[in-house]
């Protein structure tokens, strides 16, 4: 039985996210723990997103016989453990998720305290050494406070939250499952929980699952401003158009932000094309600005805020309660300016090329 797990761990590794084995192998146990040994097997027949399938495919590969495949992958998919598409009615398709961000994400309603000691083992003895050796900057992206930005600029799609909203019609919001852990560990931050935001197909997925409730475009805009308010990061997929969500984090509870502030690896997100300058004469030492930001980029020296430029990621939150305005978001030079792909493939491709992987694989 345990074999079934290590090659389900081992075909989640091929993503170029990864889900490396750990030296524990707690991963085995989350797995046993999310699925059964024959839906760990109906698992490995699937081919990686976005590879979606219908199910007589999937049945002609695995060999099985198509109504009961087409019930245990339904179920599957209904518990997070894998990714359907409905194109109608009656015409589903399915295919495999990754770890993060994938299943993790899809178990933000099924968390118990056994569990997620079971993650956070996980995150400590395998995730943050996985996210320091990767040789390229994680597949998330900073969205900067859009108002912030200076006028004089030009404000790529991909750098407005307001772009990536209205190229969608249908939106959905779910609890941010960082938050939530550790909310039910008993030391939450307190901050904005409803805050992860999805688009388009995976809007639907999350609202026929259960996972997240349908939302308006209006209410999308108010949660995101909801979220400025409470000094949380816009980020999304690093693609210069059709970004299916927006997390809103938190450095105190969000996995990926901690491995920056905790961990020292900044390289796990990238940055947006704009940092936080300050105008010292019109600063007043009021500390604000070193509370607001994320990423411990702002310290006060004689009186007046001190940006680590080399620190700030961009995201533009000290400058929203700045007072007497003297802090601003300026644009990068050109030169300066961090890449950004054309879409999903194409930054799973560039991924799985700096970690040797092949992607998308068999």
């Amino acid at each position: 039985m345990v074999a079934v797990y290590e090659k389900l761990r081992d075909r989640l590794d091929q993503f170029p996210q990864g889900f490396p084995s750990s030296k524990s192998g707690v991963e085995l146990k989350i797995l046993k723990d999310l699925f059964t040994p024959g839906e760990a097997e109906v698992a490995l027949s699937l081919k990686p997103y976005p590879g979606f399938e219908a199910v007589s495919a999937i049945a002609q590969r695995a060999g099985k016989e198509g109504k009961e495949l087409g019930d245990t992958l339904y179920s599957m998919s209904k518990k997070g453990l894998i990714m359907r598409f409905r194109a109608s009615e009656t015409e589903l398709y399915y295919c495999l998720m990754p770890w993060v961000i994938g299943i993790f994400e899809y178990q933000v309603n099924n968390l118990t305290k056994d569990r997620i000691h079971l993650f956070d083992q996980y995150s400590e003895e395998a995730g943050v050494q996985a996210l320091r050796e990767a040789p390229t900057r994680f597949g998330l992206r900073v969205i900067p406070v859009e108002k912030e930005i200076q006028g004089n600029t030009m404000i790529q799609p991909y750098e407005r939250v307001s772009q990536i909203i209205d190229s969608h019609t249908v939106f959905a919001v779910a609890d941010c499952i960082c938050r939530k852990e550790r909310a039910i560990m008993g030391d939450g931050c307190g901050r904005l929980q409803e805050a992860c935001m999805m688009f388009g197909p995976a809007a639907s997925y999350y609202i026929e699952n259960g996972i997240g409730r349908a939302i308006s475009k209006e209410e999308s805009r108010n949660i995101l401003l909801k979220a400025e308010e409470e000094g949380l990061v816009h980020c999304s997929s690093n693609i210069s158009g059709g970004q299916l969500y927006i997390c809103n984090c938190c450095s105190c509870c969000c996995l990926l932000m901690k491995n920056i502030t905790k961990h020292g690896n900044p390289k796990v997100l990238t940055k947006s094309n704009y940092y936080a300058v300050n105008d010292v004469d019109r600063c007043n030492d009021c500390g604000i600005c070193v509370d607001r930001c994320q990423v411990h980029a702002i310290s006060i020296k004689d009186g007046v805020a001190l940006i680590d430029r080399e620190q700030c990621f961009g995201c533009g939150l000290c400058v929203t309660k700045c007072a007497t305005g003297s802090l601003s978001l300026a644009a990068k030079s050109p030169s300066e300016a961090s890449p950004v792909f054309n879409d999903e493939e194409e930054m799973k491709q560039a991924l799985g090329v700096a970690t040797g992987k092949k992607y998308p694989f068999e």
